[in-house]
């Protein structure tokens, strides 16, 4: 009986202090974290929230991050470099009221604990920001990224591949920077952080501008001008086609004047010196006047462009011209000649002879101007002005821009041979009354008048 109660009396002893143990034990944990506690690979077993913390600001401080590109290292750094903040008590507190200060037993006998990556690790903006812009992603030997583009040749078009190029995107590499470091990870790769292309070669907008491209270039333009035929080369259609800054499919408009104003270089008659075949003198070279015309390559330049990007017929192409005589051999077969030498005027429709008269012209101090000019009006009952003098006629054609015309000169004792240097006029024609009467009443305003 005796041995019975000393048993049971020890069974309880035991018993007692192994409750003692536990219950000490548990209230030590109500402070400090349960075994096999682990964050971030720091073991924080047994520890306060505030040593905890110490233990990780040590570990963040001096933990090693390696940045590699193509697996090859650009730079390291410690935590401290790029300000990862000193205090993780929020986390540490969040982490151990998840924690039963009672179950340390299990976590001693068990296999798994607590373990935990910070997945928001902070950063002191200020210290990190100076240490992103001192890091070396910069340099002479790297390559942009270009976009895939529609590329001229020789013969056509086509598209030039997009380049990938190496040159980092800092915002990308700023952003993995701290998304690797709050992963915990310690090998930090930025191969997919570089800038790139935004169109590549199978961008479908930009296929459809290569075959519309293609398309503009197989285009014969061929000018009618004046009755000659004149085609544009191939290789200045392709140089005038292109894109424009917006990418879009587009044509050169001054490279398109350029040649049309070459065109009119060679193909107008204004401001050109003519030969001209006289009634007395035979072939005569007649210097310019207001007479002629020229390819208004301003505005034709643009209507080209456009006609060009419709895909209009452009194979009997008439030009936007101005002046006057287009569309006809220039001076054609009807027309007033002047010969100054001769002081004669002959007036000619659809080429034979209607008219003809002697003429006095301007005297030697205020001579009558060589040139092709035309019959821009018509007016009857004309008062002819000048500085000294105000002279009415009955019928007044002008033919330049600066006061000269043919009209009646009834004061005028007689024509042709050398009156006109005794009795020439301020530099018009000076014509016979009744002449000009029938002149005047045959002749319509445009046609030109050719003066030597």
């Amino acid at each position: 009986m005796s041995m019975k109660k000393t048993t049971i009396g020890v069974i309880l002893a035991i018993l007692i202090l192994i409750v003692g143990f536990y219950s000490f034990k548990s209230m030590g944990y109500q402070t400090k974290f349960l075994p096999k506690t682990v964050v971030d690979g720091v073991a924080i077993e047994n520890k306060t929230i505030s040593e905890a913390n110490a233990a990780l600001k040590n570990h963040y401080q001096d933990k090693v991050f390696k940045v590699t590109e193509n697996g090859k290292e650009l730079f390291s750094f410690k935590g401290q470099e790029i300000g990862i903040t000193d205090d993780f008590t929020k986390n540490l507190e969040s982490l151990k009221g998840k924690q039963n200060p009672w179950s340390w037993p299990m976590r001693m006998m068990g296999s798994k604990g607590d373990k935990k990556e910070m997945k928001d690790v902070t950063f002191n903006e200020a210290t990190f920001d100076a240490y992103f812009a001192q890091l070396p992603l910069e340099g002479s030997e790297r390559v942009k990224p270009e976009n895939a583009k529609v590329e001229k040749t020789a013969t056509g078009f086509t598209i030039k591949k997009e380049v990938l190029g190496n040159t980092f995107d800092e915002a990308k590499v700023k952003a993995w920077l701290k998304t690797s470091i709050d992963e915990g990870k310690t090998d930090i790769s930025l191969d997919d952080t570089y800038q790139k292309p935004t169109v590549y070669s199978n961008d479908k907008a930009l296929k459809e501008r290569l075959a519309k491209l293609e398309s503009l270039s197989k285009q014969t333009i061929t000018y009618n001008i004046s009755g000659q035929s004149v085609t544009v080369p191939h290789e200045t259609l392709l140089s005038w086609l292109g894109e424009n800054d917006k990418g879009e499919v587009s044509v050169d408009e001054a490279g398109v004047e350029k040649y049309v104003t070459e065109l009119s270089n060679q193909y107008s008659t204004y401001k050109k010196t003519r030969t001209f075949k006289s009634t007395n003198r035979g072939e005569v070279q007649v210097p310019p006047g207001i007479y002629g015309w020229t390819l208004n390559a301003e505005d034709e330049a643009p209507a080209l462009a456009k006609d060009i990007l419709a895909e209009k017929n452009l194979t009997d192409r008439k030009p936007i011209v101005s002046g006057s005589g287009y569309g006809r051999n220039d001076i054609g077969n009807t027309y007033i000649e002047v010969d100054l030498a001769s002081q004669h005027m002959w007036y000619y429709k659809d080429g034979a002879k209607v008219l003809d008269t002697d003429v006095v012209t301007g005297k030697p101090a205020t001579p009558t101007p060589p040139g092709v000019f035309s019959v821009w009006n018509k007016e009857r009952n004309a008062t002819l002005r000048g500085e000294d003098y105000a002279t009415p006629v009955d019928h007044w054609m002008p033919i330049d821009t600066t006061g000269v015309g043919i009209h009646d000169s009834p004061w005028q004792p007689a024509y042709g041979g050398t009156l006109y240097q005794t009795v020439g006029s301020h530099g018009c024609i000076n014509t016979p009354p009744a002449i000009m009467t029938q002149l005047y009443d045959m002749v319509e305003a445009g046609i030109p008048v050719v003066v030597f």
